[in-house]
């Protein structure tokens, strides 16, 4: 069931560099919101074996990062016009999909009905084009209510469901699959997280309080007006889903 008030949209955002301050383009918006989405994490381990030994137990190598999976539906048909809901989505199309809004909407009589092509050829210019001045493809952030994804596409399939008599896709599911990725600066400051004497960094989710991640990281919530005066915030009692708080080293007495 969905709350009162305006709906909270996922949105995907291009970034021209991996620290994410060069945007790039317009962030597309999702008209009907997905019920879900796969989060895949991978364990790696060092089994090499001694030589005269029948096995030995394996070490632990590394967590790889994140790995995310989202089906997107480009559809230019009209039929998700009036759609309000992923339920009423579903009663139309059996896939379990997040909608994007055609542009064929905004296009005039006289021209061409090219159905969901610009759009995907925009989706495809913001994610998998490579970027001549970074010499990489762009970064992306997948944002919804807590969800905050800082990725790097890996894979892209994309789908044509119908076409129009001009041959143009009119309805196209696309799955996107992206690589959590983070700066270097973020990634040692979010390791060794046990240690109250190093930098770290925590992006607010849902129902936190600035005394409940000062308690998480220094074990001790008093240490919260410090935290909010290294932040420079003007309330700390108002923090919003998704905003990046930075804890720093603390001297103990």
């Amino acid at each position: 069931m969905f709350s009162k008030g305006k709906l909270v949209k996922l949105t995907i955002t291009a970034y021209k560099d991996e620290k994410f301050k060069e945007k790039q383009g317009d962030a597309m918006e999702a008209l009907i919101n997905p019920e879900g989405y796969k989060e895949t994490f991978t364990v790696k381990y060092d089994e090499t074996q001694p030589s005269g030994n029948n096995g030995n137990a394996p070490k632990f190598n590394k967590i790889t990062p994140g790995e995310f999976t989202f089906r997107l539906l480009f559809d230019s048909t009209g039929v998700f016009n009036s759609v309000e809901s992923l339920d009423d989505a579903l009663k139309s199309i059996q896939d379990n999909i997040t909608a994007f809004k055609p542009s064929f909407l905004d296009k005039k009589e006289d021209k061409i009905d090219k159905g969901v092509f610009d759009d995907i050829e925009k989706f495809k210019k913001l994610a998998i084009s490579f970027n001549g001045s970074t010499h990489q493809n762009n970064s992306l952030i997948i944002a919804w209510g807590a969800l905050i994804v800082k990725c790097k596409l890996t894979k892209l399939d994309i789908e044509y469901k119908l076409f129009n008599a001009s041959g143009y896709p009119i309805r196209a599911v696309a799955t996107i699959g992206c690589i959590n990725t983070i700066s270097d600066e973020e990634r040692k400051a979010i390791e060794n997280k046990q240690s109250p004497d190093l930098t770290h960094i925590r992006y607010v989710q849902a129902g936190d309080t600035l005394p409940l991640m000062t308690y998480r990281i220094y074990g001790d919530p008093s240490y919260y007006l410090e935290v909010a005066k290294a932040n420079k915030l003007q309330n700390f009692r108002t923090l919003k889903a998704g905003q990046k708080i930075i804890f720093p080293p603390i001297q103990k007495n």
